[in-house]
């Protein structure tokens, strides 16, 4: 006996595909309207959910395998920001930059993370600090490294190689490859030699 087509779209199985299907499309979609923007350059294989928010006023290059969740802020603020292959900014993860931001291949931002590549001046109390300029050295995050959630590294560091930051640390300043960091300030807490786990 041959199946109601309607009986066939209601089952679980059906539905779901073509939810994928429809997620598949709406990130398609937005890659080409980015990449139809001046300054951004998204790999085809990069996954960007639509909901996420980019700032095009400077440049922003993904790579390869890239995946970037809801509710992200890619905002260069007429800097630069680079992600490489096969990273990850989880949900509401925001990267920022005045200075230039580069993210490395093989790295985890956890949700809830800000990468802020800029300060404001403040010298002169006669201005209004909003008024005053912003300046940005830049943040460097290199090759395999975890920032936990709800973290927030601030301008002129970079992350060496392997590090990891542990959820809720304030990064003010470099940290050194295979270093395990935590607190607000962040200091260290361990090294990634296979004898600790957070």
């Amino acid at each position: 006996m041959n199946a109601n087509p309607l009986e066939v779209l209601t089952d679980k199985g059906v539905v779901t595909f073509l939810s994928m299907c429809r997620s598949y499309l709406e990130s398609e979609l937005y890659k080409r309207t980015l990449d139809a923007r001046h300054n951004v350059s998204v790999h085809p294989s990069a996954e960007i959910d639509p909901e996420t928010k980019f700032d095009t006023s400077g440049t922003i290059t993904v790579g390869r395998d890239c995946r970037i969740r809801k509710y992200a802020v890619i905002a260069p603020s007429g800097g630069r920001i680079s992600i490489g292959e096969n990273s990850l900014v989880n949900v509401f993860g925001t990267l920022m930059g005045h200075g230039p931001v580069d993210i490395g291949t093989d790295v985890l931002i956890g949700p809830h993370t800000t990468v802020v590549a800029g300060n404001h001046t403040f010298d002169d109390p006669e201005t209004p600090i909003v008024r005053q300029d912003v300046v940005g050295t830049g943040i460097e995050v290199r090759d395999d490294v975890w920032i936990g959630a709800n973290c927030v590294v601030l301008d002129g560091v970079t992350l060496g190689e392997g590090s990891v930051v542990a959820a809720g640390s304030v990064v003010t300043e470099s940290v050194p490859a295979h270093t395990v960091v935590g607190g607000a300030p962040a200091e260290k807490i361990g090294e990634r030699d296979g004898s600790q786990s957070l």
